[in-house]
Order: structure tokens, then C-alpha cells, then sequence
């Protein structure tokens, strides 16, 4: 039990306004990264929201860690986009870089 509680102790929660950070990808679908040839909308939040998925379970890691089971699940739960991991994975780093704390910021 005492070591439940220092882990409690030291634990961080992340929280997300998703239907905000949604909103916010929204303003930037022009962007080159987010140009997927016969991608919808609906393709685009599916990407995006794995990727917040993603970081808010394995925040402590770096992207690269965990970059191969971004692929595995992408391809598990959106079998059918057009946003094949090439195009995804710079989505879903942009996710993480919005997200991730900069060196010297809590």
C-alpha cells in the first residue's frame, strides 16, 4: 500500500480539452502535413485522436518509443484510411509536440 501511495505521490495527470485541440487541428488542415490525398475530415480527427490517445497513456516516453505501436494501432483501428503511417506519423508527432512540455516549462 505505501507503494501505491509514492506512486500516487509522483504521479502527473494529463488532461485534454479534445473537442478544443480538434478545433485547433481544424484551423491547420491547409497544412502541407495534413494533405493526405482522398482523406476526409472524419480520416484526419481518427489520426489525430490516436495520437492524443497515445500521448496522454505514454506522456513519459518520447514519441520515437512508442512510434511503432502508433503504426500497429493505426492500422488495427482505422484499417481503411488513406492515411497510410507515412503521413500519419508526422500528424501524430505534431500532436505530441503540441502537447509535450518544453525543457524548463511544468
Amino acid at each position: 500500500m505505501a507503494s501505491l501511495q509514492h506512486r500516487t505521490a509522483h504521479a502527473t495527470a494529463q488532461i485534454v480539452d479534445i473537442d478544443a485541440e480538434l478545433a485547433y487541428w481544424k484551423t491547420r488542415l491547409n497544412e502541407d502535413t495534413f494533405q493526405v490525398v482522398g482523406a476526409t475530415v472524419n480520416d484526419l480527427e481518427q489520426c489525430l485522436k490516436i495520437g492524443y490517445d497515445a500521448y496522454l497513456l505514454h506522456h513519459r516516453q518520447e514519441f520515437d518509443e512508442i512510434a511503432p505501436s502508433l503504426r500497429d494501432r493505426l492500422q488495427r483501428h482505422c484499417p481503411d484510411t488513406p492515411i497510410g503511417w507515412y503521413r500519419a506519423q508526422p500528424i501524430m508527432r505534431a500532436v505530441w509536440q503540441r502537447l509535450k512540455p518544453t525543457v524548463g516549462h511544468a
